[in-house]
This record gives C-alpha cells, sequence and structure tokens, in this order.
C-alpha cells in the first residue's frame, strides 16, 4: 500500500505531501489543476524516464525530488524482490527516493541503499500497475497476458501450473546432467583429465578439517616459547615461592591462613562456614599449580616441529589459491569435482539409463503441457465471456476479446503456449493485439473489467498480485449509468487492492474511501498546486462543483450520492467477511 508521496521542485509543484489510504483514493480538480503532475510524480517513482523539460521550474533548487513509503506486507512479489536484491526490510516498511538533477542526472535510494533506474522499474512493476500511461501497462506487455490468464483459474489448476513448472525442472536437469556426460569426446576426455589431476593434488595433500587453525595456534606457541615459558615460572613462583624459601608462595600462604582459622573457628563458632570456604578455596588452587607446572615441563621449542608446521601451511595455502579462498571452499571444490568426475567416468549402461531417465521425465512433461494448454483455452473462453460482460457496462458495448494461442518454438516452464490478448472495441472491426487497437480510456476501462474479473477469482490469493492499482484517463467518453457502472467496479476492486482514480465525474468521486482535491492557485509571484483531502462538508461541496456549480439542488444531490456510496461500501464489507 502506498502511505504517501511526498514531491519536491516538480513542474508547478514547489512542494507537496499526498497522503494516501487504503481502498479506493480518488483524486478530483478542475482541468489543468495539475492532476496530471501527481502521475507524472508517481512514474518517476516507478521508474519512468525524467523528461528535464518538465521538472521543477525552480531556479534555486537544482533537482526534483519524488518520496514514497509503502507498507509491502501485502506485496509478496516486491517483498521477495527485494530480497534477492539484498535489500532489508524492517516492518514492511519501503521508502523509495529519486533525486533528478537539472542535468537529468539520478539518484535512488532504496530503503537508504543507492540503486539504479533499472531496479527501480522493476521494483516498481511488482508494485503499481498504472493506466492510462503506455509506459506501465502491463497489459500491453504481451508476455503478462499468460499470467492474467492463470490466475483466473482455480486451486485445481494453480496445482497444474505449479506441476508442470516442476516437471520441467526435473526434465531440464536430467538433460543437462545427459549433455555433460555426452558432450564432445574430447572436451570430455580434456575435461575429466583436469579434474583428475586436481583431484590428485587435493589428496596429495589431504586436509583435514579444522587442521589450518590448529596449526596456526601451534605455529604461534612454538614461535613464542620463550614468553610462554617465563610467564609460566611466573605463575609457579607465585604459587609455590622461589627456590630458597625466602619468599613463601600464595599455597604456603594459604595454608598459613588456613592454620590460624583454624584454630579461630576452636574458639568461636560462628566463622565456621568462612572457615571451610577457605579450606576449599585451596584444592582449586592446588589443580591450577599442578597444572601450570605440567604445562611448563610439555613446553618445547623444537625447531624441527616448526619447520614442519611452515611447510603443512605452505600447502594448504597453496591449495587455497587455486580451489578456494577458505579450506572449507577448497572441500567443497573437491567434492564437486568428485561429483563431476564420476558422472564423466559413467559407464554406458549408466548413460544408457540416464538417457532414457530423460526420455520419460519429456513424455511426462509433454503430457503435463498438453494438459494445460487444454485447461489454458478452455479457461480463456470463460474469462472472455467474463470480461465481455464487464465491458458491455462500461460503455463499450459492441467489445469482442478473445486470447490467441501459439505454440513456443522450445518448450518452457509455464507450458508450450504463448497467450495474446486482442480486442475490438467497435462491431465490424477485426480483433487486434491490444497496443494496436485501444486508445488509453479503452485499456484503462479494459484493464478495470479484467481486474473485477480476477478479483473474485482471486479470494484473498495474494501471491501473484500487483497491490496497487492506479486509473487515469478511465473516464474518458463516460457519463451518466455507464460512469455509475465504473464506480461500482472501481468500488469493488477497492475490497481487494488500493484503488487510486484521476476523475471529473461525480458518480465515481462518490465512492471514494479517500478523497483527495487538487488545486492550483496563484499569487504575484507564481502559480503552485497545493493536494488537500476532503471530508464532511467539503467533500459535499466539491461533489457539487463537479456537478456544475454549487447550487442548492446540487448540494443536497451531492449529499445523498455520498450517503448511497456509503450504504454500498456497508454492503460489500458485509460480503468481504462473509
Amino acid at each position: 500500500m502506498l502511505q504517501e508521496l511526498a514531491i519536491t521542485n516538480l513542474a508547478l509543484i514547489d512542494h507537496v505531501e499526498v497522503p494516501c489510504r487504503s481502498g479506493l483514493n480518488v483524486l478530483t480538480g478542475e482541468t489543468g489543476a495539475g492532476k496530471s503532475i501527481l502521475m507524472q510524480a508517481l512514474a518517476l517513482l516507478l521508474g519512468d524516464r525524467a523528461d528535464t523539460d518538465k521538472l521543477g521550474r525552480d531556479a534555486n533548487k537544482n533537482k526534483t525530488i519524488v518520496e514514497g513509503s509503502f507498507d509491502i506486507s501485502h506485496a509478496p512479489l516486491a517483498a521477495n524482490f527485494l530480497a534477492e536484491q539484498d535489500i532489508a526490510v524492517e516492518e514492511n516498511q519501503l521508502l523509495l527516493t529519486r533525486e533528478v538533477g537539472a542535468d537529468g542526472r539520478n539518484k535512488i535510494r532504496i530503503n537508504g541503499r543507492l540503486s539504479t533506474v533499472g531496479i527501480l522499474r522493476e521494483l516498481g512493476s511488482l508494485l503499481v500497475d498504472l493506466h492510462g500511461q503506455h509506459d506501465h501497462q502491463r497489459l500491453l506487455q504481451t508476455e503478462t497476458h499468460g499470467e492474467f490468464l492463470d490466475a483466473s483459474g482455480d486451486a485445481a489448476h494453480e496445482e497444474l501450473l505449479a506441476a508442470t513448472r516442476t516437471s520441467f525442472s526435473r526434465w531440464k536437469e536430467a538433460q543437462t546432467q545427459l549433455n555433460q556426460i555426452t558432450g564432445d569426446a574430447q572436451q570430455r576426455a580434456q575435461r575429466l583429465d583436469m579434474l583428475s589431476f586436481q583431484l590428485q593434488d587435493i589428496e596429495e595433500v589431504s586436509p583435514q578439517p579444522d587442521e589450518e587453525t590448529e596449526l596456526q595456534e601451534e605455529r604461534e606457541r612454538l614461535l613464542n616459547m620463550e614468553k610462554l615459558r617465563d610467564a609460566t615460572g611466573n605463575i609457579n613462583i607465585a604459587l609455590h615461592g622461589d627456590e630458597t624459601g625466602a619468599e613463601p608462595g600464595i599455597l604456603a600462604l594459604l595454608g598459613q591462613a588456613i592454620k590460624a582459622a583454624d584454630e579461630l573457628a576452636t574458639m568461636d563458632s560462628r566463622v565456621e562456614q568462612w572457615v571451610a570456604e577457605l579450606k576449599n578455596a585451596r584444592y582449586p588452587l592446588e589443580d591450577a599449580a599442578a597444572e601450570a607446572a605440567s604445562y611448563l615441563d610439555n613446553l618445547d621449542a623444537s625447531p624441527q616441529r616448526l619447520e614442519e608446521i611452515e611447510s603443512r601451511l605452505h600447502d594448504l595455502a597453496r591449495l587455497k589459491r587455486k580451489y578456494g579462498e577458505s579450506m572449507e571452499a577448497v572441500m567443497a571444490y573437491y567434492e564437486s569435482i568428485s561429483k563431476e568426475i564420476a558422472e564423466l567416468s559413467m559407464g554406458d549402461e549408466e548413460t544408457e539409463a540416464l538417457r532414457a531417465r530423460c526420455d520419460k521425465l519429456a513424455k511426462e512433461y509433454d503430457l503435463l503441457a498438453g494438459k494445460l494448454s487444454r485447461a489454458r483455452r478452455q479457461l480463456s473462453q470463460q474469462l472472455a465471456r467474463e470480461v465481455i460482460a464487464q465491458l458491455q457496462s462500461l460503455a463499450i458495448p459492441g467489445a469482442r476479446f478473445e486470447v490467441d494461442f501459439k505454440r513456443l518454438d522450445q518448450p518452457s516452464a509455464d507450458g508450450a503456449d504463448v497467450m495474446e490478448f486482442l480486442f475490438s472495441a467497435n462491431p465490424g472491426m477485426p480483433l487486434r493485439p491490444l497496443s494496436k487497437v485501444a486508445s488509453g480510456g479503452e485499456i484503462s476501462r479494459l484493464m478495470l473489467a479484467l481486474r473485477t474479473v480476477l478479483a473474485r477469482h482471486e479470494k484473498g490469493n495474494s501471491s501473484q498480485r500487483i497491490p496497487i492499482l492506479v486509473f487515469d484517463e478511465i473516464d474518458t467518453g463516460i457519463g451518466g449509468v455507464t460512469a455509475e457502472a465504473v464506480g461500482e467496479k472501481m468500488q469493488e476492486l477497492a475490497q481487494t487492492f488500493q484503488v487510486f482514480c484521476i476523475t471529473h465525474l461525480p458518480q465515481i468521486a462518490r465512492r471514494a474511501d479517500f478523497h483527495l482535491h487538487v488545486k492550483k492557485d496563484a499569487d504575484a509571484k507564481s502559480t503552485f498546486v497545493q493536494v488537500m483531502a476532503l471530508e464532511g462538508e467539503a467533500r459535499v461541496q466539491e461533489l457539487a462543483r463537479m456537478m456544475g456549480h454549487e447550487s442548492t439542488a446540487n448540494l443536497q444531490h451531492a449529499r445523498q450520492l455520498l450517503k448511497d456510496a456509503a450504504e454500498a461500501k456497508q454492503k460489500l464489507d458485509k460480503k468481504a467477511k462473509r
């Protein structure tokens, strides 16, 4: 969900912060008030190309800044993408910032981390579908049509698609293994020879787990032998006293203290507890003294052992230079080449068994892909009927909609089909690809129809959903009953998505969960854009203005429109809870 959009120095906007809410967000205002600037800002935030001619006019500000804060708790595709990019997300909060300089240079941050326009554009496509501006219409991208069609299927269709993808993955994995085994004989022999040499090189050294660390510690001890002996000798003197006995050690002094304490205990029983503790203190000290003495006796400054360690560490370092940055990486590489050598050395019987497995997996995939294709064709007829029914109520009564199927040259994880939506808005006109026949308003209404159909099929499954829909030009060329139908469908869509709509029609604006008014003001020096949230009587006045003027009749009608919209929203909420 888009929570807030902040814009600085863009066209007529000096600085504005646009609050957003869940549900249906409607933007209204006079023609030319600056609503399109908000869409331009959102497009920039989604990775659109920056046109420096349309950026800020303030000469004292040498850059345009657009910021957007999102809650991505219901945007799993975006969340997964951010995880793949190693971009940290805390409490599902996402902050996008884009700065565009007067020279066209970009500075992009995603949750504070510098990024690129390409990554921003890809992330934006997973957050927002912006309709009315062709650069952001997923519906015009043929590769998305299969996704839309599959999204209209039920749980069984989803399971079939998942099974097809799994089957393809297993088949390709086996095929890759077979290709490696049965590749060019000379290349295979050269590869086997090189890997065998590397395997022998590692085996001759025979590195052991944790060996390097242990050797480095022992080397450190041998290099510091004199210091170790001196330190341990001082410990022994402190514990036992010097050889002359002139200065008693800790143990002797402790013995004297214990003797005095025993004498004290015979005269006063209250000291027995701490006297016992004093006695107990002697045993760990005696143990430590014995360990220190043994440690000193075993210190052996062997030049020969130091030489052996240096030589061994040199061999381990050589392996790391050749096969990995650490000994763990070297051992992992050893396991990897051992497996590859076994595969390259595979006998004819094993090769034929793998080839038979590949053939079996290919047949399994073909069966599933064929079944998926038939299911899609059947699903496409249902989708077409439902979309056409929606379009007829959206002022495109002669609309036709079909899904065209072609077979892929090479099979894919998503089956063997290439699917493309074909559309005709007028009777007698042939069906053609969307990008060639549909206007901005028709595309917006087609997406509205498609989204309405898919929302009914999704039933709360948001795993593949783009959570934010933006409709610009949705009300082009419509009014009256059609406008009511558009408003009703947008209100229904807002039960599942966060929806933004720019409109001039009160029939649509009245159904808003959150109503924003865009206004252009001027003073003696400049013209500037303001965005205000409307509530209560201010909203009534705006609807009346959209009807023509704020007459008593229009104000009364506006109140009735808002009352009816609130009742419709209550019915939708109750239906959603059931």
